[in-house]
């Protein structure tokens, strides 16, 4: 379990420098029981997850490069999946799960949509044809110092910069914010979906809130080319998003219920529908 959603989700933070110490065997069991107990997405998913330890013999002919990226560990978590409905929207929704039990443990970790070597990984968990990798996670224990690149990255991608509260949610359109009433009854569910991590800090996600519905919807970011990743990383922020609005309608024992049935509301340029969560 994760204990205090909202604390787990504000300190949490991309870590790029870590201490050279092992993960201990007990705690690394913790996250693997984890890992395969919460490998099934919101949509039906299944997230194939591997724990590659670098240092062992299993993977002492592969170079697990993240070309300078990452140091002071050499542990990784990723996951594949096959090609099918909300894949990478399920992939995101269940690795920012583990990500967040991660820190729970006081265990450092960073999402690697691009800056990894893909073919060392695709051999590390024998990717075959119609598998996808979309991410990867090194983890370990906090570095002492932070190096130059870790400054670096934090400023080029504004990670402590978020939009403002109604930039990213509605009520009934686009057009019109959330009343204080809303704000009042919702402000701590969105506000964890605010909070959450996305490819170079862009927060595409959108929500509508229609009665008693959340409707979500990616806001694409112009020019950003999915192809060149081979991963659709909008999609996981996504997953990433929803999983954060889960967690936190699961802490306080809200019921809920998710969806895939497009409302039909009108959309601005770019923007696509994902989902819906309606309230109980």
């Amino acid at each position: 379990m994760i204990q205090d959603i909202e604390k787990v989700i504000r300190s949490r933070k991309s870590i790029r420098t870590y201490s050279n110490i092992p993960i201990e065997p007990a705690v690394k069991q913790q996250v693997l029981d984890f890992m395969q107990a919460n490998s099934v997405g919101l949509f039906g998913n299944k997230v194939d997850f591997y724990w590659i330890d670098g240092s062992s013999d299993k993977y002492k002919d592969i170079k697990l490069g993240t070309y300078g990226v990452i140091s002071g560990t050499n542990s990784f978590m990723t996951g594949k999946i096959t090609d099918s409905d909300k894949n990478f929207e399920d992939f995101g929704f269940c690795l920012e799960k583990l990500i967040l039990y991660c820190a729970n443990l006081n265990i450092g970790t960073c999402w690697l949509g691009g800056t990894y070597n893909k073919s060392a990984f695709a051999d590390s968990v024998e990717l075959k044809d119609g598998e996808i990798i979309p991410a990867v996670i090194p983890i370990g224990y906090f570095g002492t110092k932070k190096r130059t690149i870790d400054k670096m990255f934090r400023r080029f991608a504004g990670s402590d910069n978020r939009k403002p509260f109604d930039e990213l949610f509605f009520l009934q359109s686009f057009s019109e914010p959330l009343s204080e009433k809303e704000k009042s009854a919702y402000s701590f569910f969105l506000e964890m979906i605010r909070l959450a991590p996305s490819a170079s800090n862009k927060q595409p996600w959108r929500v509508i809130l229609v009665d008693n519905v959340f409707h979500f919807y990616l806001k694409r970011t112009p020019n950003y080319n999915s192809k060149l990743l081979q991963s659709d990383l909008q999609l996981v922020d996504m997953g990433i998003a929803m999983s954060h609005f889960e967690l936190a309608l699961s802490e306080k024992k809200v019921e809920h219920k998710w969806s895939s049935q497009n409302p039909g509301l009108e959309t601005e340029e770019l923007t696509e529908y994902i989902a819906s969560c309606k309230i109980f």
